[in-house]
């Protein structure tokens, strides 16, 4: 038997499961935007904000120097952070498709005179820092404020479109009810595995969470499609065609997002492809398991139907 037979036949056995048991598993995807969502108070409450910002979103002074010296980015945070007093986060910088070290970025979070930086981190690396070897980015507070209301105006614009979308072509404010909260609970998800992680979000964070939010709204329109506009066919057959469709959209993305992610020294990419990848794995819970089960819920759908 081919690979496709088989994965055709497991996808079989799985729509029979998931047909039969999606009162139940609903409470999976639950699950996790619960403990998701516990961990964001959680953090909020030790660190007073909901997620780690970053310079776009906090304002301070960003340095990334060129240099292939490899030297710990835990030395330099805390021998750079006594020196100017105050909190420093480091990344190292690596060429694509290797772990070659090429430079450092190094944030701070308050302004500080890029003379005395440039002269500590020379004393730290025990190199020269001149301008052709690095570059130095100042965004104020009050941009990174305005950047933060910005970005939150265009998120609750796309809750909204969304849900207009969903109602406008479903005519029901319960499929929109669902879509909505199908992509709020990736949200929280990707929010919370983030802060988990100690990632720090920028400008480029909000763009992922958008790109995110459009391919939930488009994979949860097709199997909402599939489920309250056709009527070919059983629901099982209808749940196969709409599953097999959305694991190939699936592969594309992560094979895209993973070389992405591997392959870029760009920080802004390299940002973008890790939120476009936690979204994805949590997508399927949230589409097949979340919404669909609230689907077929609505529809009254029992699993002594035919299937």
């Amino acid at each position: 038997m081919g690979v496709r037979s088989k994965i055709s036949k497991e996808v079989d056995r799985l729509v029979d499961y998931y047909l039969k048991n999606y009162r139940k598993m609903v409470f999976i995807p639950i699950i996790f935007v619960i403990f998701f969502a516990s961990f964001i108070g959680y953090y909020y409450h030790v660190h007073g904000e909901v997620v780690n910002e970053g310079i776009s979103l906090a304002g301070g002074t960003n340095i990334i120097i060129s240099t292939n010296q490899s030297v710990s980015p835990t030395l330099i945070a805390s021998s750079l952070g006594t020196q100017l007093s105050q909190a420093v986060s480091v990344n190292v910088v690596r060429a694509p498709f290797s772990n070659a070290v090429t430079g450092y970025s190094i944030t701070v979070g308050k302004n500080v005179n890029t003379t005395v930086l440039k002269t500590d981190l020379s004393n730290i690396l025990k190199i020269p820092i001149n301008a052709k070897d690095s570059s130095i980015n100042f965004v104020s507070a009050t941009l990174a404020q305005n950047s933060i209301y910005s970005s939150l105006i265009l998120l609750g614009i796309a809750f909204v479109l969304v849900a207009a979308v969903s109602l406008f072509y479903f005519r029901s404010a319960w499929q929109a009810f669902s879509n909505v909260v199908s992509i709020i609970s990736d949200i929280i998800n990707i929010v919370g595995v983030l802060d988990i992680m100690g990632f720090t979000f920028s400008t480029a964070s909000i763009a992922g969470i958008l790109m995110i939010m459009g391919y939930s709204a488009d994979r949860n329109i097709i199997l909402a499609t599939n489920i309250l506009k056709r009527e070919e066919a059983s629901m099982r057959y209808r749940l196969v065609r709409t599953i097999k469709t959305s694991l190939t959209m699936d592969a594309a993305a992560l094979v895209t997002f993973i070389i992405l992610f591997i392959g870029t020294t760009n920080s802004t990419l390299h940002e973008i492809a890790i939120i476009l990848i936690i979204g994805v794995i949590f997508d399927d819970f949230t589409v097949w398991i979340l919404n669909g089960s609230t689907q077929l819920y609505g529809l009254g759908y029992k699993e002594t139907e035919k299937v």
